[in-house]
């Protein structure tokens, strides 16, 4: 079963789900044997000891704690729990996701990819902690200097994160070239932080930046929509980017919604939290940018 398909069929919603949704092309077969139980109903699920899970499935239990830890929970007692709160899918979500083909109008194709937008952030927010923010928004904040790695589409969102952390005075660089983020990683120390950014988090090129990255022993910041990829794994700090796919419109799309999202929150929160050195830095730019405005 593709994980997209058991995105489609899910009609229950929170943050245990998503991530189950998150990690399961890279699960192995038993595994995703369990995913596909809980997936199917969360509510029956939640109900159950580990004991009933694993005879449900036909797995042992062993199996089914190590489950719970690969996709991100201490123990089935704190899994059971989270997954208590699951709750069913308004209609209007639900129908998101269908493929925009058996849309009839042109509004329809609109309000179908709006939805799934919403549906992404919404989903993306759920499965962020405030312990993974608080650890994020240090590390950016303790900075000598921030650099923003990203290839192909998810180049766009570093240029992002770097548009809008060079306002904050800390000294920030970003290049869309292969070659010159090699070279930049090369550059970087301890001192430093990296954003890293890709989609799938198995780009070998991603993965060939984040071994310079780790061999300079800099701290990485990683946004990706799977939990279990190579480049989530080796990271400081993840944030997964929830991203369903629909026929003509890649995953890809929704997870970079869903990626610049997260790097606005951590600019705001760096902001918020910064020093007086910051917040001169922040006025400075907000000034030079209002005088290339014309007054209405």
């Amino acid at each position: 079963m593709e994980v997209g398909s058991v995105s489609a069929k899910a009609t229950h919603r929170n943050r245990v789900l998503t991530l189950i949704r998150s990690y399961y092309p890279n699960l192995s077969h038993t595994d995703r044997k369990i995913a596909d139980y809980i997936i199917q109903d969360p509510v029956k699920t939640a109900a159950q000891s580990i004991s009933d899970l694993a005879a449900a499935v036909g797995v042992s239990t062993a199996t089914v704690s190590r489950f719970v830890k690969r996709i991100s929970f201490n123990s089935f007692r704190d899994f059971s729990r989270e997954l208590t709160a699951a709750e069913p899918l308004e209609q209007t979500t639900a129908e998101a996701f269908q493929d925009v083909e058996k849309q009839t109008t042109l509004k329809g194709i609109a309000d179908s990819t709006f939805s799934s937008i919403r549906s992404s952030l919404d989903q993306t927010s759920q499965v962020m902690t405030e312990a993974e923010l608080k650890k994020a928004v240090r590390l950016l904040t303790q900075a000598r200097s921030i650099a923003f790695y990203g290839l192909g589409g998810s180049s766009v969102a570093a240029l992002d994160g770097y548009h809008k952390f060079v306002r904050t005075g800390i000294p920030c660089a970003q290049n869309s070239d292969y070659d010159m983020q090699l070279m930049q990683a090369a550059q970087m120390s301890g001192q430093d932080v990296a954003v890293v950014i890709s989609h799938t988090g198995r780009n070998q090129q991603t993965l060939q930046i984040l071994a310079t990255l780790k061999k300079q022993r800099v701290p990485v910041i990683a946004l990706t929509s799977f939990g279990n990829s190579p480049l989530a794994q080796a990271s400081d700090v993840a944030f997964i980017s929830v991203a369903e796919e629909v026929n003509y419109r890649s995953e890809g799309l929704t997870s970079l919604i869903a990626q610049m999202s997260i790097i606005d929150s951590l600019f705001l929160m760096t902001a918020v939290h910064g020093n007086v050195k910051m917040a001169a830095s922040l006025s400075r730019v907000r000034e030079a940018i209002s005088q290339t405005r014309t007054e209405l």
